[in-house]
């Protein structure tokens, strides 16, 4: 779904992202995990074309992503950014309805618009406070409609930064579940989180990113070692499976 090769970013004359070469197969629910200011963010946002590469190439589905005119990159990635605020004053549902505009419907939404978007409100447990204003809402409700409406957009690829930093525990797992149900049915997820032990539960591909550069990258247990969390995040930490949820636990000592 995604190749990234030789890729570099830049920004305000500082290098960002070096020499990264990254491979993402359809179906596969990828986490980005890394240190603060490690180019997580700047990674997702050259993906989704938000900010322009200095040198390399990142192609989406086999294709190159200059190839792609606005409509049509619409349809194959979605993107929830950090920062959900928003200045205008739109009810929640119109926001998620927003995301079937990528397939030419917004304004002359039809009935199978309604239902995709209904049934997107319903998974995240938006539908109702759907007439609610966006203004309205916490922090954590907001993210919530954001994944809902990348969710309503229907396409195979979901790019999501940071998406459960403002959720409760509830709905962190709930969120992160409803990602991996999506997987299964063939779409992809790349998502930035800075938990561990969740990146390990749900994640099956991890690319760890250290100042720009990627430290590690490959199966969750290749990933996290105590050599590389010890590197990167200058931690020591204990490393153990545990056998309840079958996913690696990180506990730093």
């Amino acid at each position: 779904m995604i190749h990234i090769d030789h890729l570099n970013v830049s920004l305000n004359d500082k290098s960002i992202l070096k020499n990264i070469d990254l491979t993402v197969k359809q179906g596969t629910y990828f986490g980005l995990i890394g240190p603060n200011g490690s180019g997580k963010t700047t990674l997702l946002k050259t993906i989704a074309r938000l900010i322009p590469s200095d040198a390399g190439q990142i192609q989406i589905a086999g294709n190159d992503l200059s190839a792609y005119k606005p409509k049509v990159m619409a349809q194959y990635l979605s993107y929830v950014p950090q920062d959900t605020t928003i200045d205008f004053n739109f009810n929640v549902k119109d926001i998620v309805m927003m995301g079937r505009h990528a397939h030419g419907r917004f304004l002359n939404k039809n009935t199978t618009d309604e239902t995709i978007v209904r049934e997107a409100m319903e998974a995240t447990d938006t539908w109702r406070f759907a007439r609610h204003s966006i203004l309205n809402l916490s922090g954590g409700q907001r993210q919530l409609v954001f994944i809902a409406k990348a969710i309503a957009q229907d396409t195979p690829l979901i790019l999501l930064d940071e998406p459960i930093a403002a959720l409760d525990v509830y709905y962190q797992m709930h969120i992160l579940k409803l990602l991996k149900s999506l997987t299964e049915q063939g779409k992809t997820v790349v998502i930035v989180l800075h938990d561990l032990n969740l990146a390990a539960r749900f994640c099956e591909t991890l690319v760890l990113l250290r100042e720009g550069e990627v430290e590690a990258y490959g199966a969750v247990e290749q990933v996290l070692t105590k050599e590389t969390l010890k590197e990167t995040y200058h931690i020591n930490a204990d490393i153990r499976e545990d056998k309840r949820i079958q996913a690696l636990q990180v506990t730093p000592l």
